[in-house]
């Protein structure tokens, strides 16, 4: 039987979750439909003024033109013909960007298979690919916290005259202050200073989208043409991606032992009753590695046994034959 107050906090976490989700959208469509509205009549006007220079161009010729031209601008190739010659989306190292953004399940979607076997490929890659990469960085992540979170916060609490508790807080403080400056704010002056069009908020923006995995794929790096060394900045790029990843990771886990979340995820869980008293009753009863070694007899049979240390002393567990 399903207990009456994890149900109540699981519909009130669901319920909030809901309102979550419409505060967000009411807020988005707030912001944005007015820019949407002037982009419309931007390009309503564009439609016009175009028209108006070229009467001899038909309104159906036109609106097929760039049908067809949007659709292969969806598929990641440049329509422009002073650049289309030097951007190629599925050479090695744009494959390699590709492979790295889909298994960290970050995705921008630009480009993506166009071909039949190209989408089935992806398919079977992925099944394999994400968890090996999920793993990768789960198991990175572990190691990193014992070497930057565990074993300085032991080796602080010998040394230090402060609570363990209080030198967490310190530490996490410290730490995610450092991660955040390495992996968002300088890398975000950086994209601005490489991206032309990109300005810092912009960078900055890519960097949380990439590195929370959305990815969106409204900013993608390396995507002009006047780019220099195209090959080893995407490069450069999988290989902050990766890293900023494992950052985040670590971050998480910090967060997560700070706050102790297992007991506060228990109060939505199902059964978390029975599973809490079982967790109690474990946590009383000792170990057996913490028990010392003791030999397996009962206490009589270890108080009938002579110690080692009295030879002298009689021994009443066996059988006295002068008596006899």
């Amino acid at each position: 039987m399903v207990s009456r107050r994890p149900l109540f906090f699981f519909l009130l976490l669901l319920l909030s979750y809901v309102l979550y989700l419409v505060i967000g959208a009411f807020v988005f469509s707030t912001l944005e439909q007015p820019y949407e509205g002037l982009l419309r009549e931007k390009v309503k006007d564009m439609w016009n003024e175009f028209l108006d220079d070229h009467p001899c161009l038909s309104v159906e010729l036109l609106d097929d033109f760039l049908r067809e031209v949007l659709f292969v601008k969806s598929f990641g190739v440049s329509v422009l013909k002073n650049i289309s010659d030097l951007q190629v989306k599925w050479d090695f190292v744009s494959s390699l960007f590709f492979t790295g953004t889909t298994l960290t399940t970050i995705g921008y979607g630009h480009p993506f298979p166009i071909s039949l076997s190209g989408k089935i490929f992806c398919l079977f890659y992925s099944i394999v690919g994400i968890p090996f990469t999920l793993s990768l960085l789960s198991i990175t992540t572990k190691n990193l916290l014992f070497i930057l979170r565990d074993k300085p916060i032991h080796v602080l609490h010998l040394q230090c005259n402060f609570s363990r508790n209080k030198l967490e807080w310190i530490h996490a403080g410290v730490l995610i202050s450092l991660l955040s400056l390495l992996v968002f704010f300088i890398p975000a002056a950086i994209f601005n200073v490489i991206e032309e069009n990109w300005g810092y908020v912009d960078a900055l923006y890519f960097c949380f989208i990439s590195l929370s995995t959305i990815g969106l794929g409204d900013y993608v790096p390396g995507e002009q043409g006047s780019q220099r060394m195209p090959a080893l900045y995407k490069i450069l790029v999988i290989c902050y991606l990766f890293i900023g990843l494992i950052a985040v990771f670590l971050v998480v886990e910090i967060l997560k032992k700070l706050l102790n979340c297992n007991r506060f995820f228990n109060l939505f869980l199902f059964g978390c009753d029975n599973s809490r008293r079982a967790e109690e009753m474990d946590c009383d009863l000792p170990h057996d590695s913490e028990l010392p070694f003791v030999p397996k007899h009962d206490e009589t049979t270890r108080r009938r046994v002579p110690h080692s240390g009295s030879p002298t002393e009689k021994s009443y567990g066996s059988i006295n034959h002068s008596f006899s």
